[in-house]
């Protein structure tokens, strides 16, 4: 995450616990679930690449049009109930989000994806991804490069699997943005 702290250091504990944490191991960063501190390790090369290449395709899309933003992990979302997750890409509207602010944004995403490293525990990444869900992000995208999974998940709906031969879309939030799923898997 390690973005810009809080004007107003809204959790103390929260900023002494990852300088202890990234004191020891740098790499590693520090988020708030349910209101428990949870430290994530870094991603592993293949998870890295795959953070690079959606947000890159998301943003040269979005840019170009000029509908909002895109983010990886180090950005970090402030929930209203005081959760603090960073998905490894993030896509925000201009209309949920006009500026980008200099610290944690308070905002709900329309879109996010995690893209399970193999530093990760399926069960884990999938608690972070019904978490996410419940705070009423539109779409939340679950990557297992290890198992070449992609599911879409919306609330409320059961998830949609994307096979190979398909493309990811998001045609509510997206329109006309979208890639063949077979072009995350690296040779």
């Amino acid at each position: 995450m390690n973005a810009v702290r809080l004007e107003h250091k809204d959790d103390p504990t929260y900023w002494e616990l990852l300088d202890a944490i990234q004191r020891k191991h740098p790499a590693y960063d520090l988020e708030i679930r349910n209101g428990e501190y949870v430290v994530v390790p870094p991603h592993d090369f293949v998870s890295a690449h795959l953070v690079m290449l959606i947000g890159s395709r998301i943003q040269a899309w979005i840019e170009e049009r000029k509908l909002g933003y895109v983010f990886d992990s180090n950005g970090g979302i402030l929930f209203a109930d005081g959760d603090l997750m960073a998905p490894d890409v993030t896509y925000v509207s201009r209309v949920r989000m006009p500026k980008v602010p200099r610290s944690f944004a308070r905002v709900v995403p329309e879109l996010v994806f995690e893209i399970r490293s193999s530093k990760q525990s399926e069960r884990a990444c999938r608690a972070k991804l019904d978490l996410l869900l419940s705070q009423r992000i539109d779409i939340v995208v679950y990557v297992d490069p290890g198992k070449r999974i992609v599911e879409i998940h919306r609330a409320g709906a059961a998830p949609l699997n994307v096979t190979p031969g398909e493309r990811i879309e998001f045609p509510d939030i997206l329109p006309g943005f979208g890639f063949a799923v077979d072009e995350l898997w690296p040779e």
